[in-house]
């Protein structure tokens, strides 16, 4: 099973419509559960490009939402 992107820091960006923590839609939270591995790997996928175009600094591993620096 694909683990959860979740990192516990839940609050929807309302520009954006998505999760601050976990980059991820309502929907695609919503839905999580109840699909299976492959559209999971969709999102994942999605949820990288959504991270990266966000900072691009940051690469592909995102630890927590506070900036330092």
């Amino acid at each position: 099973m694909v683990a959860s992107p979740c990192i516990n820091v839940c609050k929807m960006d309302a520009r954006s419509g998505l999760c601050n923590g976990c980059f991820r839609t309502i929907d695609e939270i919503t839905v999580w559960s109840k699909i299976d591995d492959t559209r999971r790997l969709e999102i994942l996928a999605a949820v990288a490009r959504r991270r990266q175009e966000h900072d691009p600094k940051e690469g592909a591993t995102r630890h927590d939402c506070e900036r330092h620096g």
